[in-house]
């Protein structure tokens, strides 16, 4: 009867909608013999859309603007701090992090396309956007494995650097790190360290800024499942 609820509360309550996009635990003979999910037994990944890749950096940095409603964002703004949604958008004008992500088509009806370019990478490693988000999310970070760990040093201490990079996978990636990748993420912070010049608080702050640039350049951090 036209009723969109109905349809809707069918749509989230089916166990299609609940079934998991990830392989992890999938039986041997169901990956043999669709790997490549084209009878969709799973759901499947999809990327994050431009708008949502700059709003959660701004996210985990505490940075981003939640006010609603206002004026736009002149699409050369790179200072703004508000949600993307808001940018200026046309033909002749686009907002340059967002057009590097396979931003909405103004000319075929707002369609989106993924392209998978290496100036992708480039931009979640070395825009000002990145960097500075990246700055000021290892320092909340900080405080919170400073707090858990009980070393109000963050410069020195192996468990404070477990548990910085144990923050780092969950609130960046969503997911607990495993023991390799705890091991991986402590020897990285102890040769940027290194690297930065010592063990003051200042290089410790670069090489906390390191991890968390890389993380936001690993897959997961652009990947729904």
């Amino acid at each position: 009867n036209w009723s969109m609820k109905h349809v809707h509360r069918l749509i989230v309550l089916s166990a299609t909608y609940r079934m998991s996009s990830t392989a992890l635990h999938a039986a041997p003979e169901t990956l043999n013999t669709d790997p490549e999910n084209r009878w969709y037994w799973r759901g499947s990944a999809v990327r994050l859309e431009a708008q949502s890749v700059r709003d959660s950096l701004l996210a985990l940095s505490g940075e981003l603007d939640l006010t609603v409603g206002g004026p736009t964002i002149p699409a050369g703004d790179e200072s703004s701090r508000r949600r993307s949604l808001y940018y200026f958008h046309s033909h002749n004008e686009h907002q340059k992090f967002l057009s590097m992500f396979d931003d909405a088509n103004v000319l075929e009806c707002y369609r989106r396309a993924d392209s998978i370019v290496p100036q992708q990478a480039l931009a979640l490693e070395n825009s000002s956007l990145v960097q500075q988000a990246a700055e000021k999310t290892a320092v909340i970070l900080a405080a919170e494995a400073a707090q858990q760990s009980g070393l109000a040093d963050a410069a020195g201490g192996l468990e404070f650097d477990r548990q910085f990079v144990r923050l780092g996978f969950r609130r960046i990636l969503c997911c607990e790190a495993t023991e390799s990748e705890l091991q991986a993420g402590v020897d990285f912070l102890q040769q940027m360290r290194t690297d930065a010049g010592g063990t003051d608080a200042a290089a410790a702050d670069r090489a906390q800024a390191a991890l968390v640039v890389a993380l936001l350049n690993h897959n997961d951090f652009m990947t729904v499942r």
